[in-house]
């Protein structure tokens, strides 16, 4: 079964935190350290060379200074123009755990198959920072094109550090999800944003990193995902059709998910892949069991609407009774990916170390 994190760890060592990534998950992400430094919290770790941007660590607080923005506007798009990727660097003090995952996979390049790279999504970052007169940057229609850009730019450069520290990329399967936990608030009175906005802006996110890559490598295989930790309207991301990879939180979620069924069976059909959050990432963790006698009537149910969203199970010919000591909606996920629910990083270091316990049990089934 294929494994992998979300992200964020709350470790403060990026080697141990690069250590038990690699350890415990047979997809490698680079580890996200908020507890480190706020320079590495979701928004502020991507916040480079974004032209206008204030990271004040000693208020927490992350901003934009409107009229530098307009000063450095013509600089950031001839950086983007000319494909100067190295403009848009994430330096170690923003991201200390990637650039231990590159020495890491370095000195594994042998052994590498899969890697997984993330990047905060458009519609999470351009709702995060705000001007300084506290509007968020994606109501702006000219900002957004800015923010697409400069994440698309990110996720490039970590691609292009990726590939200049291994031989022969042509035989590893590199993973980019987009994290976007604020499509949970899409809908709320709280967030006036429409869903063609986020679908156009997710569409030209993925659509601008997959003709960029195969512009600059052609030998790079990527693959992109957007993943929301919470419930939302899931069409919106069935409607992205450069969008590979859906990744949601299956432990808290799933009945919200499965009305969308008949989307996702056409997701799936068109070699869309899900990755399934079914890892507790709280306190749950501690009475999760990946050993089970028989199959309960709760799990059953679960694997007959996986059933519905195309996946080959004969459901028909299913024995509860085979599947004593293995939990079943493992052992027929094959085609998908399994992570825990959500991001590691707000939670504690005995929870995540019992997390990749049980992700890497699951690597192996």
């Amino acid at each position: 079964m294929r494994t992998t994190l979300i992200g964020s760890v709350p470790y403060v060592d990026p080697e141990v935190a690069v250590e038990k990534t690699f350890s415990c998950v047979n997809i490698p992400c680079w580890p996200q350290l908020p507890k480190r430094s706020f320079k590495e919290h979701m928004c502020p770790q991507y916040s480079e060379s974004f032209p206008g941007i204030v990271v004040d660590e000693n208020q927490q607080k992350i901003y934009v200074d409107e009229d530098v923005l307009y000063s450095l506007m013509e600089k950031f798009y001839q950086n983007y123009l000319d494909k100067n990727i190295d403009y848009f660097a994430i330096s170690a003090q923003y991201a200390s755990g990637f650039y231990k995952f590159l020495n890491t996979i370095k000195a594994v390049r042998d052994e590498v198959v899969n890697l997984k790279l993330q990047t905060t999504g458009p519609v999470t970052f351009g709702l995060t920072v705000k001007t300084t007169q506290g509007q968020p940057l994606f109501y702006n229609e000219h900002y957004r094109d800015i923010i697409v850009k400069h994440l698309v730019m990110k996720s490039v450069w970590q691609v292009k550090c990726v590939k200049e520290n291994l031989f022969d990329p042509i035989n590893v399967n590199l993973i980019l999800f987009y994290d976007e936990p604020y499509l949970a608030a899409y809908g709320s009175a709280f967030t006036a944003v429409n869903k063609e906005e986020i679908i156009k802006c997710l569409v030209n996110a993925t659509t601008e990193i997959k003709i960029m890559v195969k512009e600059l490598w052609q030998n790079v295989n990527l693959r992109v995902g957007v993943h929301c930790c919470a419930n939302t309207d899931w069409s919106i991301l069935t409607s992205v059709d450069t969008l590979d990879i859906i990744s949601f939180d299956a432990y808290d979620y799933f009945d919200s998910f499965a009305l969308y069924k008949e989307e996702i069976k056409k997701f799936v059909s068109r070699g869309g892949e899900i990755a399934w959050g079914l890892v507790p990432n709280n306190e749950k963790i501690f009475s999760f069991n990946l050993s089970f006698s028989t199959v309960t009537d709760e799990q059953f149910k679960l694997l007959q609407h996986i059933e519905k969203f195309g996946y080959e199970v004969l459901l028909s010919k299913i024995d509860k009774q085979q599947y004593v000591y293995r939990l079943p909606l493992y052992s027929i996920l094959s085609d998908g990916i399994v992570t825990p629910q959500c991001g590691l990083g707000n939670t504690t270091e005995q929870i995540t170390d019992r997390v990749l316990t049980v992700c890497r049990q699951i690597s192996i089934l």
